[in-house]
């Protein structure tokens, strides 16, 4: 066949087919979403702020922030299940929706729906009692909570969540019994404390520090795997004497069957985020650190947090 025959077949088959689709070589060629299932305002959303403003010299393309509040987290979480798996949406996902949620709801939102791409960080609730209480130290609330079971009054910031979890894991692994009161967040909940209408309750340090700064709140111990910055004198309580381990998680993660080329070269650019000295401050301002793992690392930690906690869940209901 002669050579312009040739040319002119090759011409024809480019105006049928259209452009060629970009490789995942070549990713990313447009902005990226970055899907928070919540509303405006929370840890997550000023996490993926400060990710944001740091992140186009990264990636090489600006990272969008998309609000999709709703379903505790499931709206959004959907969202990006459903979505074209080319890494242009993804999510910063947490152990709010995605883990505690999915697990007492029964929802497909969990570590089987999702491709983990970067964990970025972690926050440990802090358990506090007023100041004028008589408990020390966490050992003498748990035996002042074995001695009178079910008198105890804890205040949490809602049914399943990020203060209630931990309560229940603490009071299994230390056999102790407790009143449980919901209240309709973070801040009646420590409120409640503060007024004596309640004996303690889970905080993070972001809404806790002014008030243990002020001498209102006595901290006694932190769910994370090791002591904070912001109060280095208060134990863990796995130095308490209950192994427990509960944090509240903030990774990226995209839809099932991401290319491995777009997942290394997401997962790259969110290891140089993490490392980015503006970013780090931004964190650090909002009372956190930066605890980043590989998709892989975090996936086995996904997966063995969701085991235990689904334990937990088992065992309450």
């Amino acid at each position: 066949m002669p050579l312009y025959a040739i040319q002119i077949i090759l011409v024809v088959v480019a105006l049928l087919t259209g452009p060629w689709p970009a490789s995942a070589q070549d990713f990313p060629t447009k902005p990226i979403e970055l899907v928070i299932p919540y509303g405006p305002g929370g840890s997550h959303d000023l996490t993926a702020r400060a990710i944001a403003s740091v992140a186009q010299q990264y990636l090489g393309q600006p990272l969008l922030v998309v609000l999709k509040p709703g379903g505790g987290g499931a709206v959004g979480s959907q969202y990006v299940i459903r979505a074209k798996p080319d890494g242009y949406t993804i999510m910063l996902g947490g152990t709010g929706p995605n883990t505690i949620f999915a697990l007492v709801q029964k929802a497909p939102i969990g570590p089987d729906q999702f491709t983990p791409i970067a964990r970025i960080n972690y926050s440990p609730p802090v358990f506090a009692v007023r100041n004028e209480a008589p408990w020390k130290t966490m050992r003498e609330a748990l035996d002042y909570m074995k001695k009178n079971p079910g008198k105890f009054n804890f205040a949490n910031s809602g049914t399943w969540g990020a203060a209630d979890f931990p309560m229940r894991m603490m009071a299994k692994a230390a056999g102790v019994e407790y009143n449980n009161i919901p209240f309709d967040g973070g801040g009646p909940a420590t409120l409640a404390v503060l007024g004596g209408h309640a004996d303690a309750t889970f905080s993070f340090t972001a809404q806790l520090m002014p008030q243990v700064t002020a001498g209102k709140l006595r901290p006694l111990a932190v769910t994370g795997p090791s002591r904070i910055r912001e109060l280095p004198q208060t134990p863990t309580l796995k130095e308490e004497g209950v192994d427990v381990v509960f944090t509240m998680w903030r990774a990226v993660v995209g839809p099932k069957g991401l290319p491995p080329a777009t997942v290394t070269k997401l997962e790259g650019a969110f290891r140089k985020i993490a490392e980015d000295k503006q970013f780090l401050e931004q964190i650090r301002q909002l009372g956190d650190d930066v605890q980043f793992q590989t998709g892989k690392e975090f996936e086995a930690t996904w997966r063995q947090e969701w085991d235990a906690f689904g334990r937990v869940v088992t065992a309450a209901k």
